[in-house]
Formats: C-alpha cells, sequence, structure tokens
C-alpha cells in the first residue's frame, strides 16, 4: 500500500479472530490508521485482497461495505472521528445506524449537541 509516495504496507499479512480484541500498535508512520482503513473500507487496497471473513471489503458497494462495517467494532486513540464523514456525520452516524429516528429528528439532535 503507497500513501503519499511513501509504502506504507508492502507483503502484509493481518488475520484477527472473530469476536477478539485485537490492538494494532507501532510508531508513527507505520501504518496502523492505513491498517483500519483497509479493514473498515474507507481505503482501496493497491494491490491484494483485505477480507472480512470470507468477504473482500475492496469490492464492496457503499450499502454493502455499510452492512460490513456493522460486525467490525474500532476504537480509535481519543475517540478520533471517521475521516470519510463529516463532523455533523460523525455525530448523526449511531443514530441513523442504531435507531428509526426520522432524519429530520436526528438533524435536530446533531445540530443541539454540536452546539452543546
Amino acid at each position: 500500500m503507497v500513501r503519499s509516495g511513501t509504502v506504507v504496507l508492502d507483503d502484509f499479512n493481518l488475520d484477527i479472530p472473530a469476536g477478539k480484541v485485537t490492538a494494532i500498535m507501532g510508531p508513527s508512520g507505520s501504518g496502523k490508521t492505513t491498517v483500519l482503513k483497509l479493514i473498515t473500507g474507507q481505503l482501496r487496497p493497491d494491490q491484494g485482497r483485505v477480507l472480512v471473513g470470507d468477504v473482500d471489503v475492496g469490492r464492496l458497494s457503499k450499502p454493502e461495505l455499510n452492512r460490513v462495517r456493522r460486525h467490525i467494532g474500532v476504537l480509535l486513540q481519543n475517540g478520533a472521528l471517521l475521516t470519510d464523514l463529516t463532523c455533523f456525520d460523525n455525530v448523526a452516524l449511531p443514530l441513523r445506524e442504531h435507531t428509526r429516528l426520522p432524519e429530520p429528528l436526528i438533524r435536530k439532535l446533531v445540530l443541539l449537541k454540536l452546539q452543546a
């Protein structure tokens, strides 16, 4: 995987057993964020495949990827936001995914929280 002209991951393999808590640790620039973005489908690999279970996340449509993401849990250092979403959409995400609230109500709630 090449990012900003630098090879970040080369001949990389990682197996995370389902249901296990796994920490990805390393020095700055070692590829931790790239690995997480590949697993969650925020990045597509330059070569090879990224399998979550038997599913190649690099080939999924956005709706298919969202279905797979429901089975992935990621806890980031300092509670970081998802970089491919706006701040508004990061706050709205759990409401959209885990409730049946109408979008106008979600919008009001998110704006209320962002103004707090």
